[in-house]
């Protein structure tokens, strides 16, 4: 075969190789095509033409004509260590925990690049500057892909994997559907909350995503799903897969007690992976921080297993778990850890900083540390994240809940629920009415309201009596917090109104929001970027235990009695939030206002000071 010939075919394995490059973002229905062809045209290529030309290339120009050529032998290491691996990378893998196979893949990539380069110069009468050029382009290479396997390290990324993986297979993470038949409450618990629905069925989160990786590159998402989506970031995804492509959300966004997940799991096992956080994810973290940005330490594969308890099939299923429940120890101190109990657990992921500015966006763990629930000297004043946050909730107040974790395990006082109540009703009250309601509750425990009429102003305080951290947390540019007023005369005529919304749906101009409003360095309000935020435009949340007054002039000379009603209500995103969402996904439906707390009174006369 002419040497031409040898390079068309050396050329179409480089072009399909350098299509399986993730930066490209090929299609997968696509990319599974290629990497076929690739795989099997590379080993038919290499065994039948490649290798066998080569050789007698070789044998021709250095035993025959007795040609020493430095481009020609660097030429042909290079094309040894390219085929060598390939070979290993197709037969072995590069699952990650395999040191050759990081190397292998490195070596498989730029060598490719090389080897290009080399076969345009390599000629009868190579190029003096060839070997330069070369140099040059590797260097170059290095410098633009710099890349350890499929593992991304850089500071986007705050997890580490602390059992000696650079990166992990989907088979490493046990599918959550597997703890239901010995965790079923839980697993139901857990199955419509937010914590699990944090990827795929929340399309709000997925247009972040999508929007984060447009503006910043494409890298810029594995800052979001390493607290999203840490399964996906862990096993080489650089971006989050989900199933509401082409606008079709029914599958996720109203899927109750994770169907799609379970059915995933009896078709394809552990083959495919789960959004959100799963079971494995909080109950493997090894050791947390609280600076947030993902700071915990994940071992997931390091464990004592037990006989069968990897195994997929009914049978061994069956085997695995008589196994446990006949010694459980073993499998809970896997599992459980004082670890989990601390607050600064919860905040490896619940506060959050701007890789791009460095600037604390969300501060819940802050705000809580130096609130007076932080109160480790008096154990009675003491609130950590799970006591209010994995507590059971009825009429309005916490009633821990007696019962089992496992089945038939032992009868506990204070199970602590897996809903993982906060602010978010609206997605989770999607699929679940008793999660929504657990969040209601909650909210409905925050604040409460007293009113006053003082020389001719409306007096509202607003007193943080239950949140122990600021009121509202957390994304708390997108939360809405504000005050609905209505004041009326004797007669029923509005005399006084704020707080109401437009016909947009939007919040009114006069309305007074507790939030914060984040700036660029021009001071120009961000937006949807939240990550660009280098200056505070405001904050006017509430502190814990903190009692907020606002004053609201009335028209003079009215006639009393007046009516004065008062609402602090909730909003989960803005309107115009929502509206930008919903152009991707129209299928969402806009979150409800919220009245959390709310207050009337009739003032016979104004008092005055």
């Amino acid at each position: 075969m002419k040497l031409l010939n040898i390079k068309v075919l050396i050329l179409i394995i480089f072009l399909t190789g350098i299509l399986q490059i993730d930066i490209l973002n090929i299609s997968w229905k696509y990319l599974t095509t290629i990497s076929i062809v690739h795989a099997f045209a590379s080993i038919v290529l290499s065994i039948f033409y490649i290798i066998p030309f080569v050789n007698k290339h070789a044998y021709k120009y250095i035993v025959v004509k007795r040609v020493n050529s430095k481009i020609g032998w660097t030429l042909g290491f290079i094309l040894l260590l390219c085929i060598l691996s390939g070979f290993y990378l197709f037969f072995i893998g590069n699952t990650g925990g395999d040191i050759l196979g990081v190397y292998s893949f490195n070596i498989h990539l730029y060598s490719s690049f090389i080897l290009i380069a080399f076969l345009l110069y390599h000629t009868k009468n190579p190029h003096k500057n060839a070997l330069k050029s070369m140099a040059s382009i590797f260097v170059l290479l290095s410098i633009l892909n710099p890349t350890n396997s499929y593992s991304y390290e850089t500071k986007l990324v705050g997890f580490e994997l602390e059992d000696g993986k650079t990166m992990y297979h989907s088979e490493d993470w046990t599918n959550s559907t597997k703890c239901k038949s010995c965790h079923t409450e839980i697993f139901n618990q857990w199955a419509d909350s937010n914590h699990k629905n944090m990827v795929d069925s929340n399309p709000y989160y997925m247009v972040m995503e999508n929007l984060a990786g447009e503006v910043e590159g494409q890298e810029f998402r594995q800052w979001c799903m390493s607290c999203h989506n840490p399964s996906g970031v862990t096993t080489g995804l650089t971006k989050s897969s989900h199933y509401m492509n082409e606008n079709s959300l029914a599958n996720t966004l109203f899927d109750k007690q994770a169907k799609t997940l379970r059915d995933n799991y009896k078709q394809h096992g552990n083959s495919r992976l789960e959004e959100g956080v799963s079971c494995l994810t909080c109950h493997r973290i090894s050791d947390a921080t609280s600076q947030g940005n993902a700071s915990y330490k994940l071992d997931i594969t390091n464990r004592k297993k037990y006989p069968f308890e990897d195994d997929e099939s009914s049978l061994g299923s069956y085997l695995g778990e008589k196994f446990i429940n006949a010694k459980p120890k073993v499998h809970k101190d896997s599992y459980m850890k004082p670890l989990y109990k601390k607050s600064a657990y919860c905040a490896s992921c619940h506060d959050e900083t701007s890789p791009i500015t460095g600037k604390q966006i969300v501060s819940t763990f802050k705000e809580w540390e130096n609130s007076p629930y932080n109160n480790l000297a008096d154990k009675t004043k003491h609130k950590s994240c799970i006591d209010c946050h994995m507590t059971n909730l009825e009429n309005d107040k916490f009633s821990p809940l007696k019962g089992t974790s496992t089945n038939g395990g032992v009868l506990k006082d204070d199970v602590k629920v897996h809903y993982f109540s906060g602010s978010n009703h609206f997605l989770s009250g999607l699929k679940s009415k008793k999660h929504e309601d657990q969040t209601l509750q909650l909210l409905r425990t925050a604040a409460k309201l007293d009113i006053d009429i003082k020389n001719n102003a409306l007096e509202v305080a607003v007193t943080n009596i239950g949140a122990g951290h600021h009121l509202p947390t957390g994304v708390a540019d997108f939360r809405e917090l504000w005050l609905d007023i209505t004041v009326k005369d004797l007669q029923g005529n509005i005399v006084f109104s704020s707080g109401k919304l437009k016909e947009d749906g939007n919040l009114d101009i006069d309305a007074r929001p507790f939030m914060k409003v984040f700036g660029d360095e021009k001071g120009k309000e961000v937006g949807l970027l939240f990550w660009k935020y280098k200056t505070l435009l405001s904050d006017t949340r509430i502190k814990a235990k903190e009692r907020r007054v606002h004053k609201y002039n009335l028209k003079e000379n009215l006639n009393y009695p007046l009516k004065a009603e008062v609402k602090l209500n909730f909003r989960i995103y803005p309107q115009w939030v929502t509206n930008i969402v919903q152009k991707s996904y129209p299928a969402l439906p806009s979150p409800p206002v919220i009245t959390i707390e709310e207050i009337s009174q009739v003032f016979k006369k104004e008092l005055r000071k």
